[in-house]
């Protein structure tokens, strides 16, 4: 009898939507979903109904998020032609300005976590080349889609709700957060999981704003590898002659006919960071290019 009467009420809810112009159009199994996840943020985590109900009672699945998490080609690029991308002049000649315009607040940020500027300002440039690669996508919608339907629903329902969190904390509205197809936020493109636990109020306004804020991008990035582990001093590696290596150390990229690489333990926590060794060897690489006059 409990089940008719649930099915009852989720048919009336379901024909209630249909019949409203205002209201999105939604399956049944899309509003069963939605309380449900309505009901977890607002018992289990706490958030205000208030919030939730602003940031979810107008969802309906994105279908460019399901078609970019169904593509995710897998990639034949070479890291020779990867870091010729990664290394070109423009972006490098923007670090330096950034490295120079904002010397004295990376030294402090330098002097708080040990992470060198240049790391700091080659992982901003790689990220979202300086903020102008953020994505424009509308992150709570899109953590929502991949949640309700998307091959890591379990993933994506953890930030979703993480992002919820936010809204929360930040007094923010769910159109500000913006970022890319999969929920990657700001110029730093975090996690919402990773917004909360490593972003930084550094100009101190009350915010941890790494959309609209240098100061907030560049010292979240600090702390992100300082909390993962970023060594103080040490480099991230070099390039060698493979002969040389320590074989529990060597990187070869393109296998045995490319380049080798020897690397440090502060390489390993940039890859806590992306797990791409392309991504982690352009990254030092870049910061490399930044030191040179």
């Amino acid at each position: 009898m409990a089940s008719i009467v649930r099915f009852r009420s989720l048919f009336a809810l379901a024909t209630a939507t249909l019949s409203c112009a205002a209201t999105p159009l939604r399956t049944v199994s899309e509003i069963e979903w939605l309380q449900q996840i309505e009901q977890q943020a607002i018992e289990e985590e706490g958030i205000s109904p208030e919030v939730v109900h602003r940031a979810l009672d107008a969802f309906v699945p994105n279908p460019r998020v399901l078609e970019l998490d169904h593509r995710q080609p897998e990639s034949t690029i070479t890291f020779e032609t990867y870091i010729r991308g990664a290394l070109n002049p423009t972006r490098i000649n923007k670090g330096e300005e950034l490295l120079a315009l904002y010397e004295p607040e990376l030294a402090s940020i330098e002097a708080a976590t040990g992470v060198p500027p240049q790391v700091v300002v080659a992982l901003w440039a790689v990220e979202s080349s300086y903020g102008m690669n953020m994505g424009n996508f509308e992150v709570i919608n899109s953590l929502a889609t991949l949640a309700f339907e998307g091959r890591r629903a379990d993933f994506f329902r953890k930030e979703l709700l993480a992002a919820l969190r936010i809204l929360e904390f930040e007094r923010m509205a769910p159109e500000d957060l913006k970022g890319s197809w999969a929920g990657a936020m700001g110029q730093c493109q975090f996690m919402p999981s990773v917004y909360l636990k490593h972003a930084v109020d550094q100009n101190g306004d009350g915010h941890r704003d790494i959309w609209n804020s240098d100061l907030d991008v560049m010292a979240s990035i600090a702390n992100y590898l300082a909390s993962e582990g970023w060594q103080r001093g040490l480099g991230w590696g070099h390039k060698i002659d493979r002969t040389s290596a320590d074989p529990a150390s060597l990187i070869t990229p393109d296998g045995d006919d490319g380049p080798a690489f020897e690397v440090t333990d502060n390489f390993r926590a940039l890859l806590k960071w992306n797990r791409s060794k392309y991504f982690a060897l352009s990254v030092g690489l870049l910061a490399d290019e930044m030191k040179k006059d």
